[in-house]
């Protein structure tokens, strides 16, 4: 059975994860005049949250991304990922993101703690491999805090690029747009994107660049990216990278809410919610573009079939512990 898990520290952050995914569901903070709201763009009913295929909240994977014609190669056997994209998007239709994970809780001085386990069967969605996965969440008490960790062994060399999808939107329950949200992101390069794969490392130009902090709609409407995209939807590579860096900040101006992100991957995936969807939201409208953006902290995505990049770290190999994780702070600017 699918089951909603609440958390609430003491500084008012109320976090709502599921079992579904090992997802979030919501998380609200305060706003500059202390009035609690979500900042997720999630699902109105938790109905249409356990069956929306936008992967709202949800851990993304064996692999976040897209694999290219959903097919790749790995020690001379040739793998095929189901799915309902071309590319293989998010792990498929079968993806860990639409499984149920079992789960147990925790409670130290400093934290409360969240543990989803999930097995994952050799050759589910196309990944060769028994999986075990941990996805562990720790809301701090005393520190507006989140904290994802990924964790996982196989029995055999298989390919992992774990991932949150969650959809943020500061402005409290989606009543605005983020196209006047503050970006800033630590990288000066992005990859080029052809046909939403991406073809080669390449210098941020202006108009894709958040090295300095800027709106978010500045230039979505550019020709060139909505043309390509439809909007920002492209993996950005940090510089001089480290896990201990807020490498990602987004700012509302009008709540004054601030998100700052860590992490231990080298990327972050921008993608600004580029096209509609079916469900209501809650903000009593249809998903709608430009209503939240993803920070999707992870490996390159397709580093499987790609020529221009050689160091292939979503490739995991047998025995060896996948580790890594992402942390979410929150703040109020000023």
């Amino acid at each position: 059975m699918i089951e909603f898990i609440e958390l609430k520290n003491n500084l008012g952050v109320e976090v709502t994860l599921c079992t579904l995914g090992a997802s979030i569901y919501d998380i609200k903070t305060m706003d500059k005049d202390k009035k609690l709201e979500s900042i997720i763009y999630t699902t109105k009913d938790k109905k249409d949250f356990i069956t929306e295929r936008s992967c709202l909240g949800k851990t993304i994977g064996r692999t976040g991304g897209r694999i290219s014609n959903s097919t790749y190669t790995l020690n001379g056997i040739r793998y095929t990922i189901p799915s309902y994209d071309p590319n293989g998007l998010h792990g498929g239709i079968d993806g860990v993101g639409y499984k149920e994970f079992d789960y147990k809780q925790n409670e130290t001085e400093e934290y409360y703690e969240v543990i989803f386990s999930y097995f994952s069967k050799d050759m589910e969605s196309g990944y060769p491999g028994n999986f075990n996965l941990k996805v562990i969440y720790k809301l701090y008490k005393d520190i507006n805090k989140l904290t994802l960790s990924y964790k996982g062994i196989s029995d055999k060399d298989t390919l992992v690029n774990l991932s949150n999808h969650s959809y943020f939107n500061l402005s409290g329950n989606a009543k605005g747009s983020i196209l006047n949200h503050s970006l800033y992101i630590n990288a000066s390069k992005m990859e080029r994107i052809e046909h939403l794969l991406p073809k080669e490392i390449v210098d941020c130009k202006e108009i894709y660049s958040f090295k300095t902090m800027h709106k978010i709609g500045d230039y979505l409407m550019h020709p060139e990216i909505k043309n390509n995209t439809n909007g920002y939807d492209f993996p950005y590579i940090f510089d001089n990278w480290n896990k201990d860096l807020f490498n990602v900040v987004l700012k509302d101006p009008d709540s004054k809410r601030v998100l700052k992100i860590k992490t231990t991957y080298p990327v972050v995936v921008i993608y600004t919610c580029n096209y509609t969807g079916r469900e209501i939201m809650n903000n009593d409208k249809v998903m709608t573009p430009y209503y939240a953006v993803c920070l999707e902290c992870m490996f390159h995505p397709n580093t499987i079939n790609s020529d221009f990049l050689q160091d292939k770290k979503d490739i995991l190999k047998a025995g060896e512990e996948y580790n890594q994780a992402i942390e979410y702070y929150f703040d109020i600017e000023g």
